[in-house]
Parts: structure tokens; sequence; C-alpha cells
């Protein structure tokens, strides 16, 4: 066989072409299936990034919100806020008692 019988394709109509035909088909199908998985890997590559950069983001808004949460509970911050609508008490709250005389009755016997 020459490299003419290969340029003009004779191997591809020999009497025993058929081991040819064959060997061609199976390299197709298996470049094809290389080529769909390399394209399904890209596709995946791809959200798997943006899923990462959505949490990237997502982790530094809950450190943000933690922190302005955490300084919301000081208590100078609450001073400050509330300064005027709570006024500070000058004696301090007292508390009252109720006696109840059914509660009463009920603990004697």
């Amino acid at each position: 066989m020459s490299i003419q019988d290969i340029l003009k394709g004779t191997f591809l109509i020999q009497k025993n072409s058929h081991k040819t035909w064959n060997f061609i088909i199976f390299l197709t199908a298996l470049s094809l299936i290389s080529i769909t998985s390399s394209h399904i890997m890209d596709r995946k590559i791809r959200e798997f990034t943006k899923i990462s950069e959505e949490v990237i983001g997502l982790k530094s808004e809950y450190a943000y919100l933690h922190s302005k949460c955490m300084k919301m509970q000081l208590a100078s911050f609450l001073q400050k806020k509330l300064s005027h609508k709570l006024k500070h008490l000058e004696e301090p709250p007292y508390e009252l008692i109720l006696n109840d005389q059914k509660r009463n009755e009920k603990e004697i016997s």
C-alpha cells in the first residue's frame, strides 16, 4: 500500500475494507465521546466557579452583618440611640409584693 493509495482512498473500497470502516467508526465514536465529556466538564467547572464566588460574597456579607449586630449590642451604642427616649433613673426601682389570701391559706393547710 503506497501513499497514493491512502490519499486516493482505495483502501476503503478494497475487499477487506469492512475492518477499516469498523475501525474508522470506532475512532469517530471515541472522539465524539471525548468532545462531549470535555464540554460537560467545562460546564461543571464554570458552575462550580460561579457558586464559589457566591459563597465568598455571602461569607463577607455574613461577617459584615455579624459585626454590625455585635456593635448594636454594646451598651454605649444603646445609650446613644436611646438617650432621648429613655431617662436615667435617679432612684432605684422598687418591688411590689402582693399577698394573695387564697395562696396563704393553701400554704398553711
